[in-house]
């Protein structure tokens, strides 16, 4: 070091030959003669006696410092968390007010105006053993796209074929009852009075015009339940159920959240569920509200999902 300038070594490495408790006297007595060393002027390096550097040193460190930092690191954290999630929050609150405020969508920008909501239910039993799912109701909700308002519902029960005695467990979490499951046409009559209504309301999906798309809550709808029945029984089906707008992983993608049940993504938007729950048509009528605030939210409606590609065998 410079001249006039006292330079003070500790060395914190006992002797070998040392006992432990000199050791231990030794590294206690290094700890307080260096907590009396002027805190600017201690080196801190990994593996090397603390010495009192001179002017000019790489980066002087004091130790009460290197403390401090050490309890602050998990403080620091956690102050970081709590204040993403009061982001989040504030954002949260502020998109609720500021949803009445936002412009409905513009029908130009939109690559079809309806969306039909679909939520079949279908046949099912408690046990875990292999079931045959058949529709026993078809529900459809159709929201205009440019005002966000519901303005056609179709609804039909359907007879199932293999298994035509709904279960306890069907019936309670269904609320559909034997006797209007008996009274309702087979899934190719549904279909057929379907299509019907879809010509009377001029809503058409072909490859030279689309003016809907179906919505649904994930993938079982259209390609289990729909395409799974119709390719089992040979029902004729139309094209337009082969792709869809996967609602759940629009909502996923948009809010950039998990993927959810229909109850908690109401929750997230500020809503409840209203009516019954696994009731196709009050299902349907909460995932028609959920797609309709997406778009107030500003989310793009677009076709997301479709059946994969049949495989096909070659006579060879």
């Amino acid at each position: 070091g410079g001249q006039g300038r006292r330079t003070t070594t500790l060395s914190l490495r006992p002797a070998r030959s040392a006992p432990m408790w000199l050791a231990l006297t030794a590294l206690s007595l290094g700890f307080v003669a260096l907590r009396l060393q002027p805190p600017q002027a201690v080196r801190v390096s990994a593996g090397v006696p603390c010495a009192a550097v001179s002017q000019g040193a790489p980066q002087r460190v004091a130790l009460g410092e290197l403390v401090r930092e050490s309890r602050a690191a998990p403080l620091a954290k956690r102050s970081a968390r709590r204040k993403r999630g009061e982001a989040k929050e504030r954002a949260r609150q502020e998109g609720a007010v500021l949803r009445e405020a936002r412009p409905l969508a513009d029908a130009h920008a939109l690559p079809f105006e309806w969306l039909l909501v679909l939520d079949v239910e279908a046949t099912c039993d408690a046990r875990g053993r292999p079931w045959e799912h058949e529709i026993i109701e078809f529900p459809v909700v159709a929201l205009n796209l440019r005002t966000l308002q519901v303005e056609h519902e179709f609804h039909s029960f359907v007879r199932p074929t293999a298994n035509q005695t709904l279960t306890p467990f069907c019936r309670k979490l269904t609320g559909i009852t034997q006797e209007q499951v008996d009274a309702a046409p087979p899934l190719d009559a549904v279909l057929r009075e379907f299509d019907g209504w879809l010509r009377e309301r001029g809503l058409v999906n072909t490859a030279e015009a689309r003016s809907f798309a179906f919505g649904t809550d994930g993938h079982f709808d259209c390609q289990f339940f729909v395409d799974g029945e119709c390719s089992r029984k040979g029902i004729p089906k139309a094209e337009y159920f082969d792709k869809w707008v996967n609602l759940k992983q629009l909502f996923a993608d948009h809010y950039k959240v998990r993927r959810c049940k229909i109850a908690k993504m109401l929750e997230r938007q500020g809503m409840r569920f209203e009516g019954r729950l696994h009731s196709g048509i009050d299902d349907s009528r909460n995932i028609a509200r959920i797609a309709a605030q997406l778009v107030r939210d500003g989310s793009p409606v677009y076709i997301n999902e479709g059946l994969p590609p049949r495989q096909r065998f070659l006579d060879l």
